[in-house]
């Protein structure tokens, strides 16, 4: 048997194949772990095969971060599919971002807080980033008009909620253990503050 023989791939199939080789590279290793000479030898394909698809590792990163993107999307959308009470509708939401944070940390990290790729991002990558961004500003947009929070911009809102949530999951990925747990345990408390602050008065 030929061990060296090299595997075969749809063109489409290879790509992803190739994206979820360096996702899970990222996760267990870290993104220096993350080349092309690595992800062909894992792959069982040619050394040139990764470049057909990704011309660098940045456009490969991004794609990564698209990818990702993509998946916390849809799972927001399975989750706002049926009509329930606006506060448990909001708090469903950012719970799926906050659980996404805390079983994707390295994911994450790339998605929201590599500076590398905020400042140089590919246009699907930053069509993908808006969508999710822009289902938030529907939910608040469907809350202005049923009457239950404040009539203000949609967009500074929808900032508001994003950043709050932004930054309690940092708070998650780089204390300790110990305050961590409290973090976790004490979620509520925060999921609370926001919604209040977005309450009429």
């Amino acid at each position: 048997m030929n061990t060296n023989k090299k595997e075969k791939y749809h063109a489409s199939d290879l790509k992803l194949s190739i994206i979820k080789m360096a996702s899970e590279l990222l996760m267990d290793e870290g993104i220096e772990a993350i080349t092309m000479r690595e992800i062909a030898t894992k792959l069982n394909v040619s050394r040139g095969a990764p470049y057909r698809h990704f011309d660098s590792k940045h456009h490969l990163l991004c794609a990564i971060a698209q990818h990702y993107f993509e998946r916390l999307n849809t799972s927001m959308l399975i989750t706002t599919v049926v009509e329930v009470d606006p506060k448990k509708e909001l708090y469903q939401l950012a719970e799926k971002y906050i659980d996404f944070c805390l079983s994707h940390p390295a994911i994450y990290h790339l998605m929201f807080n590599n500076s590398e790729l905020s400042n140089n991002q590919t246009s699907e990558l930053t069509a993908s980033g808006y969508k999710l961004f822009n289902r938030l500003e529907t939910l608040l947009e469907k809350f202005q008009q049923a009457s239950i929070i404040k009539q203000e911009n949609i967009n500074l809102q929808a900032n508001y909620v994003w950043s709050a949530l932004h930054g309690y999951c940092c708070l998650l990925l780089y204390q300790e253990t110990k305050k961590v747990e409290k973090l976790v345990t004490n979620k509520k408390f925060f999921l609370d503050k926001i919604w209040k602050g977005l309450l009429i008065n």
